[in-house]
């Protein structure tokens, strides 16, 4: 079968049944392929799980691993990871919602760690702590800051698994449709409940730093998240909800 008729579009999937699975896990992708296969293999079928697939257009083969995996669910939507993860929110049928990076490994400990999320009544959102591979200590370090970061100001980004439950995600508008999208969700998060941080950690890909030098991607990572917090203090451009209540703004 071709591709393009194996993928779902986002306006039949809002004509779809109410939520009735316990967890789903949203995977943006553009050009994964190379990581792809061992993300997706990392996450066996279960029928407590569903696992979203959102391409913004990749023009590699990562549709082609997608389909590797037939219990996936494969859409596609404009380019854009936080509209990605809102196609892959408005299709899905969880009562918490996962939002997983092409680079970032779940495995059984973390799955169980969401199951049990399900039932928690306490719990409303949150992220795994970090690690990155491959483990040099260069990259250790740097994972022990942003976990640091974690627990003392309440800021995990999107490469540490952002879980909310739906309901607190749809009412907050979802994400922005503009970067940073993972840091605007947690900040709008933080006024209305307490982000949870959840162990084991998650491994997400070092290659940013490996790239790009560690100094160089740390300092422009701190140097960003000093620029969007100026910018909610002193500007009016992060003033409304999500991408979901704004019609695609911030």
């Amino acid at each position: 079968m071709h591709k393009n008729s194996k993928l779902e579009t986002l306006n039949s999937e809002l004509t779809s049944s109410p939520p009735s699975l316990p967890i789903s896990i949203i995977i943006p992708t553009l050009n994964e392929a190379g990581c792809l296969n061992e993300t997706l293999s990392g996450i066996p079928p279960a029928p407590d799980l569903e696992i979203i697939l959102v391409d913004g257009g990749s023009t590699d083969n990562t549709l082609e691993v997608a389909f590797r995996f037939p219990h996936l669910r494969v859409l596609q939507s404009p380019r854009g990871r936080g509209r990605q993860m809102n196609t892959g929110a408005l299709a899905s049928h969880g009562e918490i919602l996962a939002f997983l990076h092409a680079d970032t490994r779940l495995g059984p400990a973390h799955l169980t760690t969401l199951r049990g999320l399900v039932s928690d009544p306490h719990f409303n959102a949150g992220a795994f702590e970090l690690s990155l591979t491959p483990p040099r200590p260069a990259l250790r370090f740097i994972a022990w800051g942003a976990n640091r970061r974690s627990r003392v100001l309440g800021l995990p980004y999107g490469d540490q698994v952002l879980i909310l439950r739906r309901s607190l995600f749809f009412a907050l508008g979802g994400f922005a449709h503009r970067r940073p999208e993972d840091l605007d969700l947690v900040i709008r998060l933080k006024r209305h409940t307490r982000l949870r941080l959840l162990t084991p950690p998650v491994n997400s890909s070092g290659r940013r730093w490996l790239e790009m030098g560690y100094f160089t991607t740390t300092l422009k990572n701190w140097l960003f998240l000093t620029y969007h917090l100026a910018q909610r203090t002193l500007t009016q451009k992060w003033m409304g909800g999500g991408g979901l209540a704004c019609g695609g703004g911030g």
